[in-house]
């Protein structure tokens, strides 16, 4: 049978279309296999210590809402459901977020007849990063041509923390929903590589590295993990309740003192993480279905010979602490005296992602039946008529040593931070709210980074005198590296904590001084910012950075978090050795002095990228870019004094804190799904496919030229 050459033409083109069909199939499913092993890798960080039974697994929208991403269901236990009228645990919060609006939408879900009891927005919530969000943005991180060159296969990579909800200073990330992805460092030199995603721009924002450090010589904590227990306890006068929730840590409740109601609730809605050297941070939660979970069993502990005592909860987001690098360990107390001193005192452990750093636990505090305060304002105390935000709080404090005073029906209460840093570095943040429904009387949800929101943006000038009176605690915790050791677990863990506590002690009577007590007070230093009347838009507060010298300088602006500077900073991290840029720097750009280069690079660090980084080529938007607000004049000349000098690299091995340890090896994979030795790498099968279509087209151009050597009728 004769057969034209066309149809055999036309047969041969069939077969190859079938053939690149079924290539590009396979090509699909190794990326989704990838995306499938990196989903189930994460999974396994996320369900750590969680208590599936307080879950609700919720996934999709109420058909009455607008499309948007589910990210989390929780159970509500008996007081945060107060405000609906539910049984504890008979309804749950669903929490959605809208990406094409930025906001967050949630819903009240009565358990047993499935409706809805309550629906309302938040423009200014930032969610939690979960795992039904986890897909989407491992497939943003997998298709990132730079998270590709530093990972490879990223079904390969070994994750390091759950996705933490997190921001940028100077990026989209301020106001966005971003998560930050963290990896074990593919060299395997014990860093953390982090990858923050936008999921409402659906891209990568940024990448770097964090410190590496190697497993201290101490005994790992024992194996329990989400341990707590709701209850009660009476002593010394003293009545409390307290009741773990999903993401605001303890709610402390229904305080009493000798039969007299003195707080109704206390807990922390968040603890912000702030790293001057990203810039931005983490908003961390504490609770049982928290990025910090709890750990250990809530402790009821003697004070004071008896005359008081502690309930105190321990909370940790990885239990190989101290033997960790991104891990966050806090504790949450509430101490109380007979002689009716009650206090809130938050612990931070550390060691958490990165050397310089600040801690900010949210306290919110609903004081009972309490409907007048009075502020400290130079000379006198002053009746707080509205609503206002307390800064600074640890200074320009009454003779007697108290900033803020508040009266329930029958007692006065006196407050006042207790110092505890020891470089005298002390601050804190104090808000009075009016209280008002659907303003953290429920579950708080945490708000943009760096803006203090909640509760500013509910800081609107309504009336306190005479309304239920909410105060809001916010202490900043900032870390010293080196002598005096603060917030960080080097040399040794566990006795360089740091913490912030609150104190209220009763008082018979509102003291104003006299003018023999008045002229002992030191000349203060700030005045009370005015009170706010229209909403603060959610934008980053510049922190100025302190320091006379180039090394203070260094430290506390975060630069040797990133570089290298001669004997300063840490090798191999994000941003260029600069050891010897005082002998380069005149050559990087024509026509501009090594000065001007310097200054420009501070500046306007976009302007300019440095040709090579510890990790590949150097990326833009890397460096912060707020030096100009955030140092003086003077102080960028001493920098650029200082980096003019710097003309030799130092020959030496990558250092850790606290010690002169070389950087361990990679940990063995434990993961049981870890790389097989019979597995393919990512480009190893990139490589078999490259194969596959050469000899494919191989065999058609083959066919091609033997049917041009035949007749056209055979």
């Amino acid at each position: 049978m004769n057969v034209s050459r066309h149809h055999v033409m036309g047969r041969l083109m069939v077969i190859t279309a079938v053939f690149l069909t079924i290539i590009l199939a396979q090509i699909r499913a190794q990326a989704d296999g990838r995306i499938a092993v990196a989903l189930a890798k994460s999974n396994q960080m996320l369900t750590m210590g969680s208590m599936p039974s307080l879950i609700l697994n919720r996934a999709e929208l109420p058909p009455n809402l607008p499309p948007a991403q589910f990210v989390q269901a929780v159970r509500l236990g008996q007081s945060e459901a107060l405000p609906w009228n539910c049984p504890a645990y008979q309804c749950a919060l669903a929490t959605f977020y809208d990406l094409a609006r930025g906001v967050t939408i949630n819903q009240v879900i009565d358990l047993h007849s499935d409706t809805a009891v309550a629906t309302w927005e938040d423009p200014y919530a930032r969610p939690p990063g979960t795992a039904h969000i986890l897909p989407l943005a491992l497939k943003i991180a997998a298709a990132d041509a730079q998270v590709q060159a530093t990972l490879g296969d990223i079904g390969m990579a070994t994750p390091v923390m759950i996705p933490m909800s997190g921001w940028l200073a100077d990026d989209d990330c301020r106001q966005d929903w971003c998560v930050d992805l963290t990896f074990e460092a593919p060299q395997g030199d014990g860093r953390v590589y982090h990858v923050f995603i936008n999921l409402e721009k659906g891209q990568v924002a940024r990448t770097f590295y964090t410190r590496g450090r190697p497993d201290l010589d101490v005994a790992l904590p024992s194996s329990q993990r989400s341990a707590f227990g709701n209850g009660c306890h009476e002593q010394a006068g003293w009545s409390i309740c307290w009741e773990m929730t999903a993401d605001d840590g303890v709610n402390f409740t229904e305080a009493t003192f000798k039969g007299t109601p003195v707080f109704a609730s206390a807990k922390i809605g968040q603890i912000e993480a702030w790293y001057p050297s990203w810039p931005g941070g983490y908003r961390d939660e504490i609770g049982f279905n928290a990025s910090v979970r709890p750990f250990g069993g809530t402790e009821v502990v003697d004070v004071d010979r008896g005359n008081g005592f502690e309930v105190r909860q321990m909370f940790t987001e990885f239990t190989r602490w101290p033997n960790c690098i991104c891990c966050y360990r806090y504790e949450q107390i509430v101490r109380v005296f007979a002689d009716g001193v009650f206090e809130f005192d938050f612990v931070s452990h550390g060691p958490g992602c990165d050397d310089l750093s600040v801690y900010r636990p949210f306290w919110r505090i609903d004081l009972a039946n309490t409907n007048e305060a009075w502020v400290w304002q130079e000379t006198a105390w002053v009746s707080a008529d509205v609503e206002q935000e307390l800064h600074p709080f640890v200074t320009d404090l009454s003779p007697d040593g108290y900033k803020l005073t508040t009266r329930n029906s029958e007692q006065l209460y006196q407050w006042a931070l207790v110092p505890t840093d020891p470089l005298d570095l002390d601050e804190a943040y104090v808000f009075l709210l009016q209280a008002h429904e659907n303003e953290g009387d429920g579950p708080i949800l945490t708000g943009p980074g760096d803006t203090f929101q909640p509760p500013r943006q509910w800081l609107n000038g309504d009336r306190l005198s005479g309304e239920q009176i909410i105060l809001w605690y916010v202490p900043l915790l900032k870390t010293k590296k080196g002598g005096p050791w603060w917030c960080m677990p080097d040399p040794e863990p566990g006795i360089n904590q740091c913490n912030a506590i609150l104190r209220a002690a009763p008082v018979e009577a509102l003291h104003q001084p006299t003018a023999e007590e008045l002229a002992q007070l030191p000349a203060p230093t700030a005045t009370t910012p005015p009170v706010a009347t229209d909403m603060p838009a959610p934008t980053p507060t510049p922190r100025p950075i302190q320091g006379d010298t180039a090394e203070e300088i260094i430290l506390n602006s975060g630069c040797g978090a990133c570089h290298s500077i001669g004997a300063l900073g840490e090798k191999g991290k994000v941003g260029p050795d600069l050891s010897d840029i005082g002998a380069v720097a005149g050559e990087r750009v024509p026509d501009l002095s090594a000065t001007a280069y310097l200054r420009q690079s501070i500046l306007e660090p976009n302007v300019f990228i440095a040709p090579e980084c510890p990790n590949g080529a150097c990326l833009a938007n890397i460096m912060p870019t707020d030096y100009a607000s955030r140092l003086t004049a003077s102080q960028i000349d001493i920098m650029i004094a200082f980096l003019l000098t710097q003309i030799e690299p130092i020959p030496e091995p990558l250092m850790t804190i606290g010690g002169d340890a070389v950087l361990p090896t990679a940990v063995p994979k434990t993961d049981p799904l870890a790389k097989s030795p019979n597995s393919l790498t990512a480009a190893g099968q990139d490589a078999n496919y490259a194969i596959q279509f050469l000899l494919l087209g191989m065999v058609f151009m083959l066919t091609l030229f033997l049917l041009r050597q035949r007749p056209s009728d055979q």
